[in-house]
């Protein structure tokens, strides 16, 4: 008899399914990356897939399925499909590396998303007013549509880059507080986007996963990020990750038990000593800009908020390998944003029939050298009325505000996460 201790490994695919050339088998041999994630959510992973036999026969019996494999060696291979779920918090890196590109968040999020790691981390800039700077070593024109903070009367502030050249200027939106004046440090966060137009349905990476037990190891190969689900857990925000693989199978007989999880050096984000923003005005959607968005903000007073993000997942089917696919394309995305405010917000209880569109940016604290995370919709689109106040309580009186990601139009024209319609930056 033994536990059920396990850990959940990562790794970032060469290719979709890590096929290995000569045998058109999954490669197991890779190193992986023990994630700090909860241990519920990791199972052994998958179901089979078959071909029911209806033959006909001379009784009341069952014939064995046909499984849907191949054969190595003259036996069939184990094959499932399924989802892999891993949720963890979302600390950052701290200093102990410059960006996220071997890191497990970065590989999480990176099998569903784009990213754009900034030119620049930090900047010693001189604010224009609350909506642009002037910079020191500032950004380039592959940088516009990042998201970045500062750190202002011990508070981090969150925005995004709208325009990187106007006239020496940087432009952002939305507004920073009346505390951006002077002399101020402008960090700049890695961030991860749904992409558009030419880049419609690409991503950084898919990855292979490896559970390890006590005796029991599996491995999961060719996932691509189907669900991202952010919560709070009292004030810590946590990610849950929905992954679908294209092949899953056991590798028992070579398990070596739990592997010590790797911890970044960071902080978790905390929905605290931080903002919800809202632009105060409707930001450009539907026409090219030649000057950034600069929007003015507008403070919500948010208690609680939950953000989901749904990749629909659609295979590039072919029969050359186990895998039934070459690859999984993300055909479409939907992003919804609850958001929960203790005092009504008079300003938006026409926006859903005047069908006007919001900046929102959720951010969380603290933030500093490898620190700091927030989540962007430049352009908010309401699911619902918020005009209908939530009375259903004994105690106050409450908006639940629900937003979708509309197109958006404010950035000047570039590359990357400019004009993205979802993005999301930790700090580095």
């Amino acid at each position: 008899m033994t536990v059920t201790h396990r850990t959940l490994g990562v790794l970032s695919e060469g290719s979709f399914g890590s096929l290995t050339p000569s045998t058109g088998l999954p490669d197991k041999s890779g190193s992986y990356t023990s994630i700090p994630c909860e241990r519920d959510p990791i199972i052994i992973f998958g179901e089979p897939v078959f071909s029911e036999r209806n033959d006909a026969r001379d009784g009341n019996f069952l014939i064995p399925p046909e499984p849907d494999t191949v054969f190595s060696g003259g036996s069939r291979v184990r094959h499932r499909t399924g989802q892999v779920v891993c949720r963890v918090d979302l600390t950052t890196i701290g200093t102990a590396s410059a960006d996220y590109s071997a890191n497990y968040l970065g590989l999480l999020l990176g099998a569903g998303f784009k990213t754009r790691i900034p030119s620049v981390s930090t900047d010693n800039v001189t604010a224009v007013d609350v909506n642009s700077y002037t910079p020191s070593s500032g950004p380039n024109n592959d940088d516009v549509g990042t998201i970045i903070g500062a750190d202002l009367s011990g508070r981090a502030e969150y925005s995004a880059i709208t325009d990187d050249t106007n006239g020496g200027n940087v432009n952002f939106s939305p507004a920073f507080s009346g505390g951006f004046t002077g002399s101020k440090v402008i960090r700049h966060l890695q961030t991860w986007y749904v992409p558009g137009q030419n880049a419609t349905g690409t991503r950084e990476n898919s990855l292979s996963f490896r559970v390890d037990g006590v005796g029991f190891r599996t491995y999961c190969f060719g996932c691509v990020l189907e669900s991202l689900s952010i919560t709070l857990d009292n004030g810590r925000l946590m990610g849950e990750f929905t992954y679908q693989s294209a092949h899953i199978e056991d590798d028992h007989g070579n398990a070596s038990g739990p592997i010590e999880p790797t911890y970044n050096s960071g902080s978790p984000p905390f929905f605290r000593g931080a903002y919800a923003v809202l632009s105060s005005t409707a930001p450009t959607s539907l026409t090219a800009v030649t000057t950034g968005n600069m929007l003015a903000r507008t403070t919500a007073d948010c208690e609680d908020f939950s953000l989901t993000v749904t990749n629909t997942l659609t295979p590039m089917g072919h029969s050359n390998s186990i895998l039934a696919m070459s690859d999984m394309e993300i055909s479409d995305v939907v992003v919804e944003l609850t958001m929960t405010l203790s005092t009504p917000l008079t300003l938006i209880n026409d926006d859903f029939f005047n069908r006007t569109l919001r900046q929102v940016v959720i951010g969380t604290g603290p933030i500093g050298d490898g620190l700091g995370c927030a989540i962007m919709l430049p352009a908010a689109q309401l699911a619902v009325d918020p005009s209908a106040y939530d009375v259903s309580g004994n105690d106050i009186v409450r908006q639940q505000l629900t937003y979708n990601q509309s197109r958006f139009s404010g950035d000047v024209s570039g590359s990357n996460a400019t004009n993205s319609p979802f993005r999301l930056g930790l700090g580095i």
